[in-house]
């Protein structure tokens, strides 16, 4: 079996400012004592769709169907504003949301959705929220005082240009993500005004 996802993978600059934005945030909310493990700042990516575990017979039609063009075209995502999931109770995120390209982002989610489907990968059920991921609190229990999370502002734009195809290994010392496919997407360069 192979754990698969689709993600948005991210820039070097926009990588280091949000590894920036995590050491911020670990201070603020003494991460030591609330159990929060950050995400390593080489395995920040913006999730699309997670597939779940996938035969690994069934694994290179899924690599095929990421492997051509989607026609999409490119576009911006700022990412900025900190804040917890679930959004009431008990946070077990912690997350960068999106205010800029976060229709374009769910248009994105519904074509490699689309093109997963023609392959056999059942379409998530769940709304699709797009965010990044910044760390994940060990204790289920956990309060997050969304007062207690500092203004971070506007991390940064990048231009979203491609799709990855990974695959995931859970290991001790967290996950290891491997790209298997990239899918450029075809579309004219769209800027966001």
């Amino acid at each position: 079996m192979a754990r698969l996802f689709t993600a948005v993978e991210l820039e070097p600059e926009i990588r280091d400012r949000i590894a920036d934005v995590q050491s911020r945030l670990a201070r603020s909310l003494d991460t030591g004592r609330t159990g929060l493990r950050f995400v390593r700042p080489a395995q920040l990516h913006l999730t699309l769709v997670f597939l779940g575990e996938i035969e690994d017979s069934r694994v290179p039609a899924v690599v095929a169907a990421m492997s051509d063009e989607l026609p999409v075209a490119t576009f911006d995502v700022e990412f900025a504003t900190a804040g917890g999931f679930p959004p009431q109770g008990p946070a077990r995120v912690l997350w960068i949301g999106v205010r800029r390209g976060a229709r374009e982002l769910s248009g994105l989610f519904d074509a490699v959705s689309d093109r997963l489907t023609r392959v056999g990968v059942p379409r998530e059920t769940r709304p699709f929220a797009p965010h990044l991921t910044l760390g994940r609190w060990r204790d289920r229990g956990a309060k997050l005082r969304r007062s207690a999370l500092p203004d971070i502002g506007t991390v940064g734009v990048q231009t979203v240009s491609s799709v990855t195809l990974f695959r995931s290994r859970l290991l001790p010392q967290g996950p290891e993500h491997s790209a298997l496919a990239h899918t450029p997407l075809s579309g004219s360069t769209g800027t966001l005004n």
